[in-house]
């Protein structure tokens, strides 16, 4: 009898130390998970600023694609609309930018160019976003002038005639509020 009695006591304690343990073990799972996305996002966001600042065009459709194909490559699916990649050159208004007296956005950092790949309404970029875009080369329209051209959320401080090239990656999840990583060259 002996025996039967020790087999139904660690079955009750190994019973309730799963009831802790399991939940843990998926807990860990997930978080593994998540951290691995946003390593993978953190590297799309880098590698695709690193081509912009080296003077890649992504006004043309395959250099965007170039960009999608960086994504996918590490697992993240900006093309069917689960994502959005925000690319944005940014510079400092010098007195030289002005054609006119009213330049509202001198001494500002201003957005000159934007580029969005993949589906832009899961996220505004933290930059904030120009009203005026020629669609065909990116570049904002007016961005001297035009107050809504401001780079908002900016950490930089740059000298006159300097870039800014920002990458923002954005992935939505099923089972979170999404995944954000921003790089800048």
């Amino acid at each position: 009898m002996p025996a039967r009695t020790n087999t139904a006591a660690s079955v009750a304690l190994y019973t309730v130390g799963a009831i802790f343990v399991v939940p843990m073990a998926i807990g860990v799972l997930v978080v593994n998970s998540t951290a691995h996305r946003n390593d993978h996002a953190n590297q799309v966001s880098r590698d695709i600023a690193s081509m912009y600042a080296q003077g890649l065009d992504f006004s043309n459709r395959g250099n965007q694609n170039i960009a999608l194909n960086v994504a996918e490559g590490l697992g993240l699916n900006v093309r069917d609309g689960k994502g959005v990649l925000i690319l944005s050159r940014i510079r400092v208004v010098q007195e030289a930018d002005c054609a006119s007296p009213a330049c509202a956005n001198k001494g500002y950092p201003v957005v000159t160019q934007r580029f969005v790949i993949g589906r832009p309404t899961l996220r505004a970029s933290s930059f904030g976003t120009p009203s005026s875009i020629d669609v065909a080369t990116g570049n904002v329209r007016n961005w001297s002038s035009d107050v809504s051209a401001r780079a908002q959320d900016f950490p930089e401080s740059l000298k006159p005639g300097e870039f800014i090239y920002a990458v923002e990656c954005y992935l939505a999840s099923a089972d979170s509020p999404g995944l954000y990583s921003r790089a800048m060259f």
